[in-house]
């Protein structure tokens, strides 16, 4: 059922065609068109040729397209195009990682969703793909496709360009660990990843996957990262992990030798380090 709504804002008369409908057996509104003050409806029925909106869409704009800007000015999606080139046509490897974060940070959710959720946002009109190519399998095929080498590659690279643009910071960096629960089977034996262990979210009964990274200390980004077998505690993956975050430091060091240094020091207040470590 439609009907004309008057909404007042700021002490002024604003004016809406609603249509109304019975959801799950209560009236909810479903969808509104805004035709404005009392002095436009005024020009408007006077005005029979003037374009009277006949439905209005709403599209997800702020935060998608606001994570899509920060991954173009930051060099983000620069360094994965570098990696993965757009192909003749569709969307590129660089497309697909891009959306799957965009959309883990907007709507977690299976990869079965992205598609239906993509074409609500800002990104179906700046990128121009139909959302038929950006399916779940689409996903899975893309994925197969790329090498674990190349995930450092682009870790790599993103550090090198955040290093030009003096996103790195001069002072601190912080070290930290976690690890996620997973749906793997237990009797899936070709994920060495995914084990079970202490997990921080409560849910040991499931396998789960590590993860340690980087950030910069004042501007709050993620410099690297690391996968691990979820079985393994904190004090084991830090004498570990401490010489891969030195060495790629190394290769792209940060404006003061404080910061690595800070590190070296912190770490090795917490636990000696063993003999394996090199």
């Amino acid at each position: 059922m439609d009907s004309l709504v008057a909404k007042k804002k700021a002490h002024q008369l604003y004016y809406y065609v609603v249509e109304s409908a019975r959801v799950h057996g209560k009236p909810r509104v479903v969808h509104q068109t805004y035709l404005g003050s009392a002095d436009r409806v005024a020009a408007l029925v006077k005005d029979r040729t003037a374009p009277v909106p006949l439905s209005a869409t709403a599209l997800d704009f702020g935060v998608p397209g606001a994570l899509w800007v920060a991954a173009q000015r930051s060099g983000v999606f620069a360094a994965l195009e570098s990696l993965w080139p757009q192909p003749r046509s569709g969307p590129s490897t660089a497309h697909y990682l891009l959306l799957a974060l965009i959309h883990r940070v907007c709507q977690p959710g299976p990869k079965t969703e992205v598609a239906d959720w993509y074409k609500r946002t800002i990104l179906h009109s700046l990128w121009g793909f139909p959302p038929e190519r950006f399916t779940s399998q689409a996903f899975w095929d893309c994925f197969d496709l790329i090498q674990d080498d190349q995930l450092d590659q682009a870790q790599m690279r993103q550090l090198g360009v955040w290093k030009e643009k003096q996103l790195v910071g001069r002072r601190l960096l912080a070290y930290d660990t976690t690890n996620f629960y997973t749906c793997v089977a237990s009797t899936n034996t070709r994920n060495q990843l995914a084990q079970r262990g202490h997990n921080k979210q409560g849910r040991h009964d499931l396998r789960q996957v590590g993860l340690s990274y980087v950030l910069d200390g004042e501007h709050g980004l993620s410099l690297c990262h690391y996968v691990y077998p979820g079985n393994v505690v904190d004090s084991e993956e830090l004498p570990v992990a401490l010489p891969r975050i030195v060495a790629l430091l190394d290769r792209h060091p940060v404006d003061s030798p404080k910061a690595v240094r800070r590190i070296r020091l912190g770490c090795a207040a917490r636990r000696p380090l063993p003999d394996r470590m090199v």
